[in-house]
């Protein structure tokens, strides 16, 4: 289906277009950070991951506690990779603005460099114009350019997992079990910043060994690879001392699941910050049920089971089609809304006109964006489709394990939280599905059309055949 392969006069086009796709990420990014002003920056999750790369910084501990606290705890409520990466920028620039402005222009690059290694992922079973089109959206996207103003952790999150897909289609095509192995170490490193992705390395090596789409050294090493970083965080949280009581990533785990659960949680969330008296008897409520679970997790699986059986088509609604939507929905709930998380001054998507039309825009096609990055899941699953179009072995390995991620993050967050915010680290992918599903759709309108040209010369040749030749008496 694609060739890389150009003549020699031509063999520069690819990598310029690369680099081009690349600094036009970059270079939106970087003015966006540089411009826009988050009110207060450290607050939410981000007082969490700034306090746990304080300690790490200046007690080497990781603990939530608060920088200058009497007593460091060490514990595991949040994944340690964010964390890490602030403090490593705090050792060498320390806590003030220096620091700041790094971080951001550090998480710019990242975002940047995420769009060519997904843009050069594709170009493993899509046409370079495909290709292309593909890394521009995913540079352009509003979504993919605010966070990068944060101190959130999906920017390295998806800066992880793409450098870590891409190394993996390089070790299915050169069948190199060393590259296979770096892949999974950089999947486990994705995994120590987003907990949501520990087990999907491993998953991904079973599901190419079960459809043969690498040799089974390279999955082995893949899931290896996946395997020990993990393993190694999970030996040290046995060795540190009893958590306090909702510090723990169990804990964590127990409270996401059951915010999960109420459809009502989002919207009670938003009504409470605003006194809706209503909203937060709802959000009491949740808490309660949290704490029955955290304390008595028998018990509290019943009484939250209980409640969803009271009301099993709107349960089986949420769960299966209204949480996937909001997963990948426009605006963000926890948070200012729209495709900011926190409250944010001067934004170029506000000062802009061109950004402000590109954001409205993208806005409506954000459902369409949807849709067809579902048709090219579809496209990618119809093995004969597949087949034909991509007759490497490896390549196709690349683009089932590109759609095996968004499957993935969309099926786990729908059991737990949908929230639009979570699925920013994976929309680069979700742009290379849909641009898929369009290749797709176009390469089948093509064979349609040949087929159907043929079909009319094959009847235009038969009629033509039975036509009797017309004998001239008068012809000499």
């Amino acid at each position: 289906m694609v060739s890389t392969d150009f003549p020699c006069r031509h063999r520069w086009l690819w990598p310029i277009a690369l680099a081009v796709t690349t600094l036009f990420a970059f270079g939106l990014r970087s003015h966006y950070v540089s411009t826009a002003m988050v009110d207060h920056p450290i607050r939410g999750d981000a007082t969490q991951y700034y306090a746990y790369a304080w300690n790490m910084s200046n007690h080497g501990t990781f603990a939530k506690d608060a920088p200058g606290a009497a007593s460091i705890t060490p514990d595991d409520y949040r994944d340690p990779g964010y964390p890490l990466f602030l403090a490593a920028w705090m050792r060498v620039l320390g806590t003030g603005t220096e620091w700041y402005i790094a971080v951001l222009l550090c998480q710019a690059l990242l975002g940047a460099l995420t769009v060519g290694l997904v843009t050069q992922l594709s170009t493993f079973w899509l046409p370079l114009p495909w290709a292309i089109g593909a890394g521009f959206l995913m540079a352009a996207w509003p979504h993919s350019i605010t966070i990068n103003g944060y101190l959130l952790s999906e920017t390295l999150s998806g800066f992880l997992c793409s450098l870590g897909m891409l190394l993996c289609a390089q070790a299915c095509r050169r069948e190199d079990s060393r590259w296979a192995f770096i892949a999974g170490m950089i999947f486990g490193a994705a995994a120590l910043t987003n907990a949501v992705l520990l087990p999907f390395g491993i998953l991904l090596a079973g599901l190419m060994a079960w459809r043969k789409l690498a040799p089974r050294r390279i999955c082995g090493a893949l899931a290896v690879g996946a395997l020990l970083l993990p393993a190694a965080w999970t030996i040290r949280n046995t060795q540190i001392p009893p958590t306090p009581a909702g510090s723990s990533s169990t804990d964590r785990l127990r409270e996401t699941v059951v915010k999960g659960s109420w459809p009502t949680f989002y919207a009670a969330y938003v009504a409470a910050n605003k006194g809706d008296p209503g909203a937060r008897a709802t959000l009491h409520a949740i808490d309660g049920e949290y704490e029955l679970l955290r304390t008595s997790p028998v018990v509290g699986a019943k009484a939250m089971l209980r409640r969803l059986g009271s009301h099993p088509l709107q349960s089986t609604v949420w769960y299966m089609f209204e949480k996937p939507f909001l997963l990948w929905d426009w605006s963000i709930r926890i948070g200012q809304g729209d495709i900011y998380v926190y409250p944010t001054i001067d934004s170029p998507f506000q000062t802009n006109v061109v950004l402000r039309i590109w954001a409205s825009l993208c806005r409506g096609l954000n459902l369409v964006l949807m849709v067809f990055a579902m048709g090219g899941i579809f496209f990618i699953s119809r093995t004969r489709w597949l087949w034909k179009a991509v007759p490497s072995r490896a390549d196709r390995a690349a683009a089932v394990a590109a759609a095996s991620l968004v499957v993935f993050v969309t099926l786990v967050y729908s059991a737990l939280q949908a929230e639009p915010r979570y699925s920013i680290a994976f929309r680069s992918f979700e742009v290379l599905l849909a641009f898929t599903s369009l290749c797709g759709a176009a390469a089948l309108s093509r064979e349609r059309q040949v087929a159907n040209d043929q079909s009319d010369s094959e009847t235009v040749h038969a009629r033509d055949s039975l036509v009797e030749p017309q004998n001239d008496s008068n012809s000499i």
